[in-house]
């Protein structure tokens, strides 16, 4: 597989679903790709993704790939159809920078990551607390989270006035 064209995601290079499925269906014409969801009575999807390598070969490579969200709607559904698309076409090894985890799943974790940071810097009782806050971020959230810590940080010197 040749180098894919990748985008920055937590200081690393991934490369997407549909770049890597547009080299694995040049590399692999004759493939098959299927998906199916399932949605619960809670409303919840799985979603399915069967990838056979070559179809018209019974010994073929084959890969399924599965996601599991909230249907909040369409733009979550087709989510996690790539989601679970992503990860058979990584079992594959058409991997996104080495990992099963696609760029989608990286970006909503970077995001809960950011949103659990602002919390713990919003509920901070003291400097000290600030700091140890501080302490345990990688330099990327150092630099993003800097005003943010400067301004609590004011606002608990002045005694939270």
């Amino acid at each position: 597989m040749n180098r894919l064209a990748t985008i920055k995601v937590q200081g690393g290079n991934y490369a997407t679903v549909p770049t890597r499925l547009k080299a694995f269906r040049e590399a692999n014409p004759r493939a098959s790709i299927t998906t199916q969801p399932k949605i619960g009575e809670d409303g919840s999807i799985i979603f399915t993704a069967k990838i056979i390598q070559d179809k018209s070969k019974e010994d073929s490579a084959e890969a399924t790939g599965h996601s599991f969200g909230e249907n909040t709607g369409q733009k979550a559904f087709e989510k996690l159809e790539t989601i679970a698309v992503g990860r058979a076409l990584a079992l594959l090894g058409y991997q996104n920078n080495g990992m099963i985890a696609t760029t989608e799943e990286m970006e909503e974790f970077e995001t809960f990551q950011a949103e659990k940071i602002q919390k713990q810097i919003e509920e901070a009782k003291s400097v000290e607390e600030l700091m140890v806050i501080f302490k345990a971020m990688d330099a990327t959230a150092k630099s993003e989270f800097q005003p943010m810590l400067s301004k609590r940080k004011g606002e608990l010197s002045d005694g939270g006035k």
